[in-house]
């Protein structure tokens, strides 16, 4: 994040160079993001010009395409335009009268700079460029299931206003529990789709059947194929599908889920015969991609795909002045009669919530049940006791500084300031050793309850108990 001259602070994403760029006054909120621009200079169409934020951009005479050429000589399917990080890519895609850049015919080949391209007798001008969008910076305090009045939630339901209505592909970068999938709702809601919004979780569905949840497959396709399944795409047709925990998908799946983003169509498994989907796609993990891709955990390709707008989502610690606002609202949207003191909701935002909004819920609800009409207590929330100690972590530093990272999220070294940097990774990891002993001491070792009551994935919990070496006597 950096402070412009003219009072704007930006935020550049390391993956595709969107940035988002909010003015000091907090009032708007300009969005940047790269589309693909399309200029026809002669043909029947001459005079169209067409700008989309989309990775990839079908032209053709069926309606059905993104760009659709009233020229006779122009296929139906004639050919794509793909935003690469190379540039911009221009695919033949079987038409009778082939695809030309500067007079020479191509299958597929580059765009060069000021390039005139040529489908049927149609001239076109094919660049990409940054195209810009403004949008208020709403003073409220809720967009949709989403709830906080804090500027970096109020920057948050701006965003979400400018890109809801467009067909981008969006992906939400966030630690588990930070409410991704509320995100992702809100996104859809406010997008004007008139189709159904879908949930594809990537972390939990068996690797072997990951294809067949994702695309379907047609009656005797496979031993027990006794009849036919949608998969999520078809499932989300006009609609949206948020595929959570992307970063879980099997890599050898992934070239699979690139063909289908490119193409928007989808083959069933045991079928020959592909189908088009109009698919608004919105992905998510807590995991850093960016560093998968330099691992080869990720393809480059699909990671670029993706990335088109990345939206990073606040933790809950560093929303702070939003936790009463949350907690309220759980507790109705819970239907929990019991009165919060003052005491419990200091208790509640000095804690650092490696859970967050997730774990705040289930904190919430377990001390309403324990508590029935009576008044919340501190004790009552039974939170980890170095929580409620006197000397409790810091409250988040401003947003050009460099953050400490949470406890059960993964540690990025570069993002602990240089001074006291070994006390505090130190302080931190102490705290998350001792929660984990507490919760698991309160629910008898059994794991899955404790990933539950901390609001983690249970691989995560796995993880940590490995790497701090908890149970291990046992």
């Amino acid at each position: 994040m950096t402070l412009s001259g003219d009072g704007m602070t930006s935020f550049t994403s390391p993956g595709d160079g969107t940035e988002i760029i909010v003015p000091a006054s907090q009032s708007r909120l300009r969005f940047q993001f790269e589309a693909i621009e399309l200029r026809v200079i002669a043909g029947s169409d001459a005079g169209l010009e067409i700008s989309l934020g989309l990775p990839n951009v079908r032209i053709g005479a069926a309606p059905d395409n993104d760009v659709v050429l009233s020229d006779r000589a122009v296929s139906r399917r004639h050919a794509e335009i793909l935003m690469t990080p190379n540039g911009l890519l221009l695919r033949d895609l079987g038409s009778t009268n082939g695809t030309f850049i500067n007079g020479v015919q191509i299958t597929e080949a580059y765009i060069p700079p000021d390039a005139e391209c040529r489908l049927g007798y149609s001239q076109l001008l094919i660049r990409q460029h940054t195209e810009e969008r403004k949008v208020a910076v709403p003073r409220q305090d809720h967009l949709g299931e989403l709830v906080g009045s804090s500027e970096r939630m109020r920057e948050l339901y701006g965003l979400i206003r400018a890109v809801a209505p467009t067909p981008t592909t969006v992906h939400l970068n966030g630690e588990s529990g930070s409410g991704k999938e509320l995100v992702a709702r809100t996104l859809h809601a406010f997008s004007g789709r008139s189709g159904p919004f879908v949930v594809f979780d990537a972390s939990v569905t068996d690797p072997e059947m990951v294809r067949n949840d994702l695309f379907g497959h047609i009656k005797g396709a496979f031993t027990g194929a006794t009849g036919s399944r949608e998969g999520a795409f078809r499932q989300a047709h006009t609609g949206t599908l948020f595929i959570d925990e992307i970063g879980e998908l099997p890599l050898d799946l992934q070239p699979r889920l690139l063909r289908v983003l490119e193409s928007r169509e989808v083959t069933p498994i045991g079928s020959d015969k592909s189908t088009r989907v109009d698919v608004r796609v919105i992905t998510a993990t807590h995991r850093d991609l960016a560093d998968m891709v330099r691992t080869g955990a990720f393809r480059t390709d699909l990671f670029y795909r993706l990335s088109v707008v990345p939206i990073d989502l606040p933790a809950l610690r560093e929303i702070r002045e939003d936790i009463p606002l949350i907690a309220h609202h759980l507790c109705q949207q819970l239907q929990l009669n019991s009165r919060i003191s003052e005491g419990a909701m200091a208790a509640l935002r000095s804690y650092p919530w490696p859970g967050n909004v997730r774990e705040l819920r289930n904190v919430l609800e377990r001390a309403a049940v324990m508590c029935g009409d009576r008044e919340i207590r501190a004790e009552d929330l039974r939170l980890p006791r170095a929580a409620l100690a006197p000397a409790i972590v810091p409250a988040p530093p401003a947003p050009a500084s460099p953050s400490l990272p949470s406890p059960l999220s993964p540690v990025e070294p570069t993002s602990i300031p240089k001074t006291g940097a070994a006390d505090a990774r130190a302080h931190l990891k102490d705290m998350e050793r001792q929660m984990i002993i507490e919760a698991m001491e309160r629910n008898r070792n059994n794991k899955a309850a404790v990933a539950r009551e901390l609001g983690i994935p249970l691989s995560t919990l796995k993880r940590r108990l490995k790497e701090y070496r908890i149970g291990e006597d046992e």
